[in-house]
């Protein structure tokens, strides 16, 4: 077996995980290792057997593409956590807690914690496909900043998920976007951003699928009071150079997630992160006007405060600004 394991203590969250191998038993080892113990119950003759795992570990999530170069039949016997299979080619048949789903390119297959997991592959077909698992307290403390209340038992979410609509294709867009940029180790491996998008993927997951909470999340938010809001804008502005998220906002102030974006929706006129980025340029602005032109760079302040696409910054802080940021850096 060729294979690269970087370790997941003190490297980077976001350091790939990576694994070639030319045995079944070896393969099937390497790949359980990264997400579920499994088995490959059927292996279709091939002129050489070859396994291919590109991972990449974003706190509470592991994603990656997995590839067998054999028509193969997958069994899981117990999904921890939660987890989500993406087909990027071809078609599979999932069987899981007495269901039978058909997966394709536009669409996707969920496993809740405790179940089964059998993925089938039919004639022509290859396991080529996109596997992300999630951490079930991440996706427990998610659902709870969103109700505002505490989520007791297990989410009953699993069985196909559209992918074909806007919102579904918008949440496979981010969820394969992120994990791509995380491998080439692009500007979504830095913590301002990773930490922000896992909790959107994981948000977004909650919000397309049906489950018991499906109808509350649904539901109007309660009203905020300007006091709290007041709280929430004060955090931001003390805690702006943390990757924060809405929830961790929520958290200081005591509301839910849907409540608090309410409330900023009411009272600033923007959410929660859209009201983050406006101080964050203020402060990249503060840095420009008060650096030395010749030992700092745009680029770098400007990713100091989470801004990681030059020409996209650059023309936001024209706009807010009048000139561009490296008149101000030379000129101040």
């Amino acid at each position: 077996m060729t294979a690269s394991y970087i370790s997941r203590g003190s490297d980077p969250p976001s350091a790939p995980i990576l694994l070639h191998s030319g045995d079944v038993e070896e393969a099937t080892a390497g790949v359980g290792q990264v997400f579920h113990p499994h088995e490959l119950t059927r292996v279709a003759a091939v002129s050489r057997f070859e396994a291919d795992l590109k991972a990449v570990v974003t706190g509470p999530m592991v994603a990656g593409q997995l590839r067998y170069n054999s028509n193969s039949d997958l069994l899981c016997p117990s999904i921890e956590g939660y987890h989500v299979n993406i087909p990027l080619s071809g078609r599979l048949l999932s069987e899981s807690n007495g269901e039978q789903t058909i997966v394709e390119e536009n669409s996707a297959v969920v496993y809740q914690t405790g179940t089964d997991a059998r993925i089938l592959t039919p004639p022509n077909s290859r396991l080529n496909m996109f596997a992300m698992k999630l951490d079930r307290a991440a996706v427990h403390a998610a659902l709870q900043d969103l109700l505002g209340r505490p989520v007791t038992e297990p989410v009953r979410i699993h069985g196909g998920l559209d992918l074909a609509g806007i919102d579904g294709n918008a949440w496979r867009t981010l969820v394969l976007n992120t994990y791509q940029s995380q491998i080439a180790g692009s500007m979504m491996a830095n913590p301002m951003m990773a930490q922000p998008l896992t909790y959107s993927i994981v948000v977004g997951l909650l919000s397309l699928t049906d489950h018991q909470y499906s109808v509350d999340l649904a539901s109007p938010a309660a009203l905020t009071a300007p006091a709290t809001i007041r709280h929430a804008v004060e955090y931001i502005n003390a805690h702006a150079a943390l990757p924060l998220t809405p929830a961790d906002i929520a958290r200081e102030v005591g509301l839910s997630v849907r409540a608090l974006h309410r409330g900023f929706r009411e009272f600033m006129d923007a959410s929660p992160m859209e009201y983050l980025r406006g101080v964050r340029m203020k402060r990249a602005h503060e840095d420009l006007a008060s650096a030395q032109h010749d030992t700092e760079t745009v680029a770098g302040i400007a990713a100091r405060w989470g801004f990681f696409h030059y020409g996209r910054f650059s023309r936001e802080y024209r706009q807010m600004y009048g000139v561009s940021p490296s008149q101000t850096l030379r000129y101040g």
